[in-house]
């Protein structure tokens, strides 16, 4: 008997891909030629080209996200946040991508674009919180939401812009194009999404612990910035920066897991969600 079950929205997000890839490939290869047609040209007006998407520091990142917000709705478009820095190079190579030939028409079709800077890993947890998301575990973190309900429609999959520069283009292509494509049953689904209060206490729990090791690390990662580290203290630095990365690393991870398996609850189970509630110790400088 034919089943009459709706798919998991993940899984026809992945379909969605997957059959997009080969009409993205053939639309990167003829913009490709079209920029190598175009190269000298290009070189010779390079220097008066200006980036229209970079990280700025801003006296009010929160108030630019309401802003942006505001506009996403007016413009019918999906809000596009990306909370990154100039420093990070994975944050500079997403920036990057976005500028692309191929990702451009895309994001002015589908998104109104906010770049948020986060300096020296300053608190943003007003911005992610807008979004019933505990906090950026890392750099860049990019949040697609519906502006009218603010509802965050890729949580389940925001780990893997940890490492934006090394992403292909093609696969931007393809998670934006899909994003931007989402009907209204499927956002309809992701807006269905809703932590336990047990979670919710574990994940703002877990968020402040993250700030204050960001804190920590604020004023060595400005000095390794400007090469003032040596000795002790940069190894110091980068044993601190190791651990707190698998610490932040870990907790997405988790709680990547847990909204997929709420999200798709043939492919987890309520156990499954409790049993990645990881408690976790000090930190050894503590």
């Amino acid at each position: 008997m034919k089943s009459t079950a709706q798919p998991p929205v993940l899984f026809l997000l992945t379909a969605r891909l997957l059959s997009a890839r080969l009409l993205t490939v053939m639309v990167i290869t003829v913009l490709s030629s079209l920029l190598f047609a175009t190269s000298t040209m290009a070189a010779n007006s390079k220097s008066s080209d200006k980036s229209t998407l970079s990280y700025a520091p801003s006296e009010s990142p929160l108030q630019d996200v309401i802003d942006a917000q505001e506009k996403a709705k007016n413009n019918d478009t999906l809000l596009l946040v990306v909370l990154g820095a100039k420093w990070c190079h994975d944050s500079t190579g997403l920036a990057s991508h976005f500028e692309s030939e191929a990702l451009q028409p895309i994001l002015e079709k589908y998104y109104t674009t906010l770049l948020v800077d986060v300096g020296l890993l300053e608190d943003r947890r007003s911005i992610t919180e807008r979004f019933d998301y505990p906090i950026y575990y890392a750099t860049p973190s990019v949040m697609i939401v519906e502006p009218n309900t603010g509802t965050l429609l890729n949580r389940a999959s925001m780990a893997r812009w940890a490492h934006a520069d090394s992403i292909p283009l093609i696969d931007y292509v393809e998670y934006f194009t899909a994003h931007g494509e989402l009907s209204e049953q499927e956002i309809a689904v992701l807006q269905s999404y809703t932590p336990t209060s047990e979670e919710m206490s574990y994940n703002a729990q877990y968020a402040a612990r993250l700030q204050a090791a960001y804190k920590a690390l604020s004023p060595l990662l400005k000095d390794d910035i400007n090469g003032e580290l040596e000795g002790d203290t940069a190894d110091n630095f980068y044993a601190m920066w190791r651990e707190v990365r698998q610490f932040r690393a870990t907790l997405q991870k988790e709680l990547m897991e847990r909204t997929q398996a709420q999200l798709n609850p043939s492919e987890g189970s309520i156990e499954t969600k409790k049993a990645t509630l990881t408690e976790h110790g000090p930190f050894s400088w503590q």
